[in-house]
């Protein structure tokens, strides 16, 4: 699996590409009964049949497409998603790149055959929306003198181990006897303090404004590394009281992007990652459903645009903030190529061309929405379902 390191590298090397890219996205999941005993390979090599181009082989070369079935052939670590990236210039040279995912790429249409192949104009914006908006989540695991702050990205968890490299040693024995102390149950289990001034106990008071200082110097590290990553989602684990009480420090802008509060994974200091995947993913899919019907309720409050023609019609007009739509999309719209603008339907794209092109929504709402400066929210499931029954299947959140 891959870090965020090695995705800003692969972003890179495919925005310096030209055409003609063979662009491939194929279900691998192996939960998945179809791809049992890796058919997924022999879909994607009967997908790849029919591109001549790709099929030329010199003496001393092989062909394109023989490289691309030597890479698919590799057997990796179980994934969702394969990505593959292939083109070979006139002198020879050969770009190969796979990327594997443990999530589902939106809007990427994978429903016939569960594998989709494009030859020419790279088709890479699945990929590197993927990079840039998936799920930025993070993971504060709290164990005693062991503070461990874990990124989710791409499905996977990979830990940032550089939030408390200037904590030092003292630091982390006291904040040892902290845990002790509120663990021990000797301090009322309170995350905030009473401000009423009726605790009477002189040391109880001391105790909490120790703790609270200590607490809050790790918890501006963690604030300062989630703020540096664009993460807006944190799950924090750890026994209850001691993690009420941390989760109380955080500022309100980050307060507020706390979606769980759950119990250690871990008996011990070294944690088990399966564990952690079990608790914290249901977490952040919980908050990820529970965010895309919020849309929909804000988007319906301000009488956003709904349906295509009206969706459409307003992104172009530069009124649309965010646009949701199903992660499985399977509408068309019509494109004037010469002017570069969209109608919902044939109708509405006259006004701007005499002929215009039915395209999929899929293949062009990346580059309409970076346009006009749109975000994308793309939803699975319940609410899904809702943007379809009772949205027309998209709709529009306006901006003002």
């Amino acid at each position: 699996m891959i870090g965020r390191n090695e995705a800003k590298e692969i972003e890179t090397q495919l925005l310096s590409l030209e055409p003609p890219l063979l662009s491939v996205y194929a279900d691998v999941d192996p939960s998945n009964p179809d791809n049992k005993g890796g058919s997924w390979r022999i879909r994607v090599k009967n997908a790849l049949k029919d591109i001549a181009e790709i099929h030329e082989r010199t003496e001393h070369r092989p062909s394109l497409y023989d490289q691309v079935v030597s890479l698919i052939e590799e057997e990796r670590p179980a994934a969702k998603t394969m990505a593959l990236f292939a083109t070979q210039n006139k002198l020879g040279k050969t770009f190969l790149q796979r990327v594997d995912l443990n999530v589902s790429l939106p809007v990427v249409d994978v429903t016939h055959g569960r594998v989709d192949v494009r030859y020419g104009e790279p088709w890479i914006q699945p990929l590197l929306y993927a990079f840039d908006e998936y799920q930025h989540a993070a993971a504060l695991h709290i164990q005693g003198a062991e503070w461990r702050l874990f990124e989710f990205f791409l499905g996977e968890f990979e830990e940032i181990d550089y939030v408390f490299a200037e904590v030092d040693k003292q630091v982390w024995k006291e904040l040892v006897e902290a845990a002790e102390f509120i663990r021990s149950g000797r301090l009322a289990e309170k995350a905030e303090p009473d401000l009423s001034g009726s605790n009477k106990d002189p040391w109880a008071q001391k105790s909490h404004h120790w703790r609270r200082k200590l607490y809050k110097r790790l918890v501006l590290l963690v604030e300062k590394a989630l703020a540096a990553r664009g993460i807006d989602r944190l799950v924090i684990l750890g026994a209850h009281p001691e993690a009420a009480m941390v989760a109380s420090l955080f500022s309100r802008q980050f307060h507020d992007n706390i979606v769980a509060i759950l119990p250690n994974p871990s008996d011990g200091n070294d944690i088990d990652i399966k564990k952690l995947r079990e608790l914290v993913l249901p977490a952040l899919e919980e908050a990820e459903r529970r965010g895309e019907m919020e849309l929909l309720d804000q988007i319906r409050e301000g009488r956003g645009p709904q349906g295509l023609e009206a969706v459409i019609e307003e992104i172009q007009f530069g009124r649309v903030d965010v646009v949701a739509l199903p992660i499985r999309c399977d509408a068309t719209i019509w494109h004037c190529p010469k002017v570069g603008l969209y109608g919902g339907t044939r109708e509405a794209a006259e006004k701007y061309c005499t002929d215009p092109v039915e395209v999929r929504l899929s293949d062009h709402i990346f580059a309409l929405a970076d346009n006009f400066g749109t975000r994308i929210e793309f939803m699975d499931g319940e609410a899904a379902e809702r943007l379809s029954t009772e949205f027309g299947g998209i709709a529009g959140q306006r901006r003002w």
